[in-house]
């Protein structure tokens, strides 16, 4: 049957490929033990010998870190795709900040739809020490999470070449999602399962109730979260006001503004 000479030619090649990569495997130790035998002065069997053992020791997956593209010099939307979620994802605006940044997983859905103000706010989170003002982080998983259908798309200000990066230091398990939420005037609004809240609105007469996992409960005020702000973002750039929950130490955060405003939101895709 035809399907049966597929699977035996399909066979032949996976043979013909294990052939061929143990020669490949072979040729390299032989090179390697007569180059590094001559250069230490020692037999060419020591390092051809580790290197042949060496090739067959499985290394940890990863994934391509450092520049993954760059945009053209034009003011528009910029598209592409990787087969990854990073840790972080990091671009150069340089004189052309971007104006909106979309990521989308063929999974999750929409993971981050932030315009310019909210980028202004989760970029400095957790960001310690002084980074290049025109430099932005985002960080969109807790590692490198694999196999994945990713599309990000980058709406950039000015015609300027902007270069993206992505990297990660570990392998991952979940992602993060960024979503904003409005927050109307003078009306409580509520906030639950949050890995950190942005309030670049807060003002003088605001107020920020917390309830801690612990039972205990807090009323801040503007002067005092940004107090508390300053203890884990030490880069001195001041952009708003913001709960860390890394720890998910908060149980529910309720705001209330004088003023119609708007809140970034980042947390944990469970």
């Amino acid at each position: 049957m035809d399907w049966e000479k597929n699977e035996n030619i399909n066979f032949k090649i996976r043979k013909m490929k294990k052939i061929i990569a143990l020669l490949s495997v072979i040729c390299v130790s032989v090179l390697a033990g007569v180059s590094f035998g001559a250069v230490l002065d020692i037999n060419p069997l020591i390092p051809g010998a580790i290197s042949f053992v060496g090739s067959f020791i499985p290394l940890p997956a990863g994934s391509a870190y450092g520049l993954i593209a760059t945009s053209p010099a034009v003011a528009a939307a910029f598209q592409y795709q990787i087969n990854y979620i990073p840790q972080f994802l990091m671009w150069e605006a340089a004189a052309a900040p971007l104006t909106n940044l979309r990521v989308e997983d063929s999974q999750l859905g929409v993971i981050c739809d932030l315009p310019a103000a909210g980028i202004l706010q989760v970029r400095n989170f957790m960001r310690f020490g002084l980074v290049a003002s025109t430099f932005t982080k985002l960080r969109l998983a807790n590692g490198n999470l694999r196999n994945r259908n990713v599309t990000i798309t980058a709406v950039i200000a000015a015609a300027v070449a902007v270069p993206f990066y992505a990297c990660s230091d570990c392998t991952g398990t979940r992602p993060f999602k960024y979503t904003v939420a409005a927050l109307l005037a003078g009306q409580p609004t509520p906030f639950q399962d949050f890995t950190a809240l942005f309030l670049p609105a807060l003002a003088a007469g605001d107020t920020v109730l917390v309830e801690f996992t612990n039972g205990h409960s807090q009323l801040f005020s503007p002067e005092e979260l940004l107090e508390l702000t300053a203890l884990y973002q030490n880069n001195g750039i001041a952009t708003g006001f913001e709960l860390n929950n890394v720890n998910s130490y908060i149980h529910k955060a309720t705001v209330t503004e004088a003023l119609l405003g708007a809140a970034y939101v980042q947390s944990v895709i469970l």
